[in-house]
């Protein structure tokens, strides 16, 4: 009994303990970090500047629901980087990069502004971020977290898998609405549209609080495509799970052809799931740079580097930025991209020993700022490059909030590429639409169509 009684004490203390450093740890978003676990420091250059806080309110000519005003509109390049230069600056750029670069075809550049530190978020997100040092933790070896709501999960962390889910759960709202006009750009120049509207509810950022219902549910997500004409009232509504081994994500599609809805097969909504409006370019995995269960990688993580990547992309989603001027053929225009130095996270993915997919291996570029991966690339089983994916991010201000508004997925073996969740003339996304749970689902998705 006594030794019962003294390993409980010692147990409990480990406990207290326990709690004390975790606290301690939390102490440090917002000092000697900011709120959301980045290096608020300086580049020793100077070229990377110290974090200020972001952009907290919109500018005074911005129109409340209306397009978003360019903050950084007055910029200018500091300098373009080329095929012919491009060795100069090899040691800030990506192997992706690299590669667009040298290629013949096309005219891809990266034209490298200031950088501005623009990520902001509202204090209840520091908040909540600031209680997930102590409540977050890792589960099913990594398949899934518990314990976390609203901010990222892991802001202080050195982990793979912890950076993995941080860009999983960035906050970008709890009720999403956007019409997004993607396309398929072929190296001949053909252009096929691809008009869809979403609705997104996300459970993991709802401010009432965690529903036990849904405890492994992140969001609801709602679409319906308007273009091209053969995918014209196509539509799903799905739920992505977060522990998406103990529960796949799930869901249904709307046939228009038949007129039926069905239960979506697993394989086409999850892992290498093929996207059908991306003629071949786009996998289930590849939405959002990675979508889905991080199970069938090895997780690494290679350190932090300072890389040129894609920002403040309030140019190129402008809605008076036309499909035609923005996506020619072999690249997308980059007279309309902004590439900014940034300190990122370079994660790793390698294909376990027991799987065989064609995307054997992926490097991510994850900014420090926001957590969301902003390049990937993505390698075969020969290690051969493959695709090259871009993420172009902008501050919602009006929130404020740092949201992933649309990428580009190159084919590096045929030339073409494929762009998703850009909105251009359709306005930006509304990050607190009118929703209710009522509005996802089969009958749901039966009434939207049937409008």
């Amino acid at each position: 009994m006594i030794i019962k009684a003294s390993l409980i004490a010692t147990l409990a203390s480990l406990a207290v303990v326990s709690t004390e450093v975790l606290a301690a740890d939390a102490s440090i978003l917002g000092s000697g970090l900011t709120a959301n676990g980045a290096d608020p420091s300086a580049s020793a250059d100077g070229m990377i500047p110290a974090y200020t806080g972001g952009i907290t309110k919109p500018p005074a000519d911005y129109v409340a629901g209306g397009d978003h005003v360019d903050p950084f509109a007055a910029d200018k390049p500091l300098f373009s980087i080329t095929a012919q230069n491009m060795g100069e600056y090899s040691n800030r750029l990506s192997a992706g990069q690299k590669a667009l670069l040298a290629r013949k075809e096309g005219n891809y550049r990266m034209d490298i502004y200031p950088s501005r530190r623009s990520c902001a978020l509202p204090q209840f997100v520091y908040d909540e971020t600031k209680k997930n040092v102590a409540r977050a933790r890792l589960i099913d070896g990594g398949n899934g977290v518990a314990g976390a709501r609203i901010g990222v999960p892991f802001p202080i962390t050195k982990n793979a898998l912890e950076i993995f889910w941080n860009h999983n759960f960035y906050w970008h709202g709890h009720r999403y609405h956007a019409i997004t006009s993607g396309a398929n750009v072929y190296k001949n120049g053909a252009i096929t549209k691809i008009i869809r509207e979403d609705w997104r509810y996300n459970f993991y950022a709802d401010p009432q609080g965690p529903d036990p219902q849904h405890a492994n549910d992140q969001f609801h997500w709602m679409g319906i495509w308007k273009a091209p004409q053969r995918f014209n009232g196509s539509g799903f509504s799905m739920t992505n799970t977060i522990n998406q081994v103990k529960e796949p994500r799930n869901g249904v599609m709307f046939n228009p052809s038949t007129r039926r809805i069905m239960k979506a097969p697993a394989a086409a909504v999850t892992y290498e799931g093929p996207l059908s409006t991306a003629d071949g370019m786009r996998q289930s995995h590849d939405m959002f740079l990675f979508s889905g269960s991080p199970d069938r990688y090895e997780w690494k993580l290679l350190g932090k580097k300072e890389i040129f990547v894609p920002y403040n992309a309030y140019k190129a989603s402008a809605s008076t930025t036309s499909h035609d001027a923005l996506m020619t053929p072999h690249n997308l225009n980059p007279d309309y991209l902004r590439y900014e130095l940034h300190r990122v996270w370079v994660l790793e993915a390698t294909q376990k020993d027991n799987f065989r997919m064609k995307q054997a291996r992926r490097v991510f570029y994850v900014d420090e700022d926001s957590w969301i991966f902003l390049m990937a690339d993505i390698f075969n089983k020969r290690d051969e490059l493959i695709y090259v994916q871009h993420a172009f991010t902008k501050n919602y201000y009006e929130a404020p909030a740092c949201v992933f508004e649309f990428d580009v997925m190159h084919d590096m073996t045929t030339g073409n590429y494929n762009v998703d969740h850009i909105k251009l003339d359709h306005g930006p996304a509304d990050l607190n639409f009118d929703l209710e749970l009522s509005d996802f689902g089969s009958a749901a998705l039966r009434r939207k169509i049937g409008r």
